[in-house]
């Protein structure tokens, strides 16, 4: 299959969890012009024959598969691609294709301060792993957008909700399409995309737009702490990169 045109190719945000990146994908299904895909390849980590959890394990499903899900995702579309997932959910693809899998999305990041996504985490998955953290796949997945010449945006999410316009509007100049400043805002509502997700995204669903997010410092227990610190490392090295706030905006 030829290489798709890079206006064309799918928009994927590579996300760690809990890092208000459901909020940013919210800006897509606003806009109206893009197909929102909510993590996808969640449905083959989790609830496929070739699940690499066993969160889900007793709702498997074969039509989960990841080269299924893969092959959905490219298929040829009215409106062009928006996907917002983990890299550790695709990770099978990624170890198994590479530079190839890399190649067929433009691929942007957005990262959190470890510290806010693991409280978070904690109260939804009180027994989540270091790789359900996300930080080591999305890195790595960051150094292989780099190794193959193509510009990495990255989003912090604070930087994000102190400036959402002047954040968003870079994001999309650097991923090639205009910017829409009446799509930050909206109406409370259910969200279609989100539902297999219910119970994770109530607050984003309950919002009218993006809002500053607190950095008032959790309290860590002991085991949190050590996960912390395996984060921070693969966190700075990505929050280097990414796009900044121009707080005198607001």
């Amino acid at each position: 299959m030829s290489e798709k045109p890079t206006a064309e190719k799918p928009i994927a945000l590579w996300a760690v969890p809990r890092s208000i990146s459901t909020a940013f994908e919210r800006y897509f299904v606003e806009r109206g012009d893009f197909e929102v895909l909510h993590e996808p390849f969640g449905q083959s980590y989790y609830y496929s024959d070739e699940r690499r959890s066993e969160r889900y394990a007793d709702e498997a499903s074969p039509e989960n598969g990841y080269d299924r899900v893969l092959e959905e995702v490219l298929r040829p579309r009215e409106k062009r691609v928006f996907l917002k997932d983990m890299a550790y959910q695709a990770k099978p693809l990624i170890e198994r294709d590479g530079q190839e899998f890399v190649s067929k999305f433009v691929n942007t990041f957005i990262v959190r301060d470890p510290k806010y996504v693991i409280t978070s985490l904690a109260k939804m998955w009180p027994d989540f792993t270091l790789e359900e953290a996300g930080y080591d796949d999305v890195y790595k997945l960051f150094r292989m957008v780099v190794a193959g010449g193509e510009e990495a945006v990255v989003v912090d999410a604070m930087s994000f909700t102190e400036d959402p316009a002047g954040v968003m509007s870079r994001y999309c100049e650097k991923v090639g399409v205009p910017f829409e400043e009446g799509s930050l805002s909206w109406e409370e509502r259910r969200v279609e995309q989100w539902e297999s997700w219910d119970g994770w995204h109530e607050a984003a669903e309950r919002s009218t737009g993006i809002k500053p997010a607190t950095r008032k410092d959790p309290a860590l227990s002991v085991e949190l702490l050590e996960i912390y610190e395996a984060c921070l490392p693969a966190y700075y090295k990505l929050a280097a990169s990414a796009i900044p706030a121009n707080i005198t905006r607001r």
